[in-house]
């Protein structure tokens, strides 16, 4: 069960289900050994400088949003693809980025719970633990939304703050109004409590919401097995069909 459910995270559009087994089953030919390349310093020349240009166009927009936004994003992208280790940054290009995102949140109040989650996004992934979790729940206070969520519920668990994280499910859940999105605060609470069934791991949660947990992960469940009996399925018919091409 435990297995299983980390497996699903209850976030799969229905219909793409078939198309992401499907896109599994193929995989490219690994390269030869000692063979030379550069795809890595090809692909970092060009997170470098791509996000030079965001830089560029938050500067020259001061107070935007988008453009403090899209330039966080793509400094938070230096650390995540592991760009910064290769090729270390300048030790100001974060606090650049803070500061932009804060400019455009005084300058535009209605973004400040997306400007703050990219904050905090930003802040964790460049290793400011403290600040970074700061501004999640900043944002999270602001405006509760799933990706905030997500973010600092991870961050909770890796640091072993099971308060912090239990009552961040509990203010989480009656803010979200979608059936995915509750879903979603439910998988990732139980997945983070590291509790085997729903009942332990989601024990502050209302019965009725156990409930419906356990109700849509047996669904989404049913629909994952019966995907991959499809695409096991076709399969078979397409190498039965193999021999039959081969004669013509």
């Amino acid at each position: 069960m435990k297995n299983s459910r980390n497996s699903l995270r209850g976030r799969f559009v229905p219909g793409a289900l078939f198309v992401v087994l499907a896109l599994s089953s193929c995989h490219p030919k690994p390269a030869q050994q000692g063979q030379p390349t550069d795809q890595p310093v090809a692909s970092d020349d060009k997170i470098v400088e791509r996000t030079e240009k965001m830089r560029a166009r938050a500067l020259k927009a001061p107070g935007g949003a988008s453009e403090a936004s899209d330039f966080a994003s793509h400094v938070t992208m230096l650390y995540t693809q592991g760009v910064a280790k290769r090729r270390p940054p300048a030790p100001t290009l974060v606090d650049e980025a803070v500061q932009c995102l804060d400019r455009a949140k005084e300058a535009d109040p209605d973004r400040a719970a997306d400007l703050l989650l990219r904050k905090g996004e930003l802040l964790l992934a460049a290793g400011r633990n403290a600040p970074g979790a700061g501004a999640l729940r900043e944002s999270m206070a602001t405006r509760p939304n799933l990706r905030a969520f997500a973010l600092l519920s991870k961050f909770y668990a890796g640091q072993k703050q099971s308060a912090e994280l239990e009552a961040l499910c509990k203010r989480t859940l009656p803010a979200m109004k979608s059936d995915e999105n509750r879903y979603a605060v439910l998988d990732d609470c139980l997945k983070y409590s590291g509790a085997a069934t729903p009942e332990a791991g989601l024990h502050w949660a209302h019965a009725k919401e156990i409930a419906f947990y356990k109700a849509r992960h047996h669904d989404l469940e049913a629909r994952l097995a019966a995907a991959k009996q499809r695409a096991k399925d076709d399969q078979k018919d397409e190498q039965k069909e193999e021999p039959k091409e081969a004669q013509k």
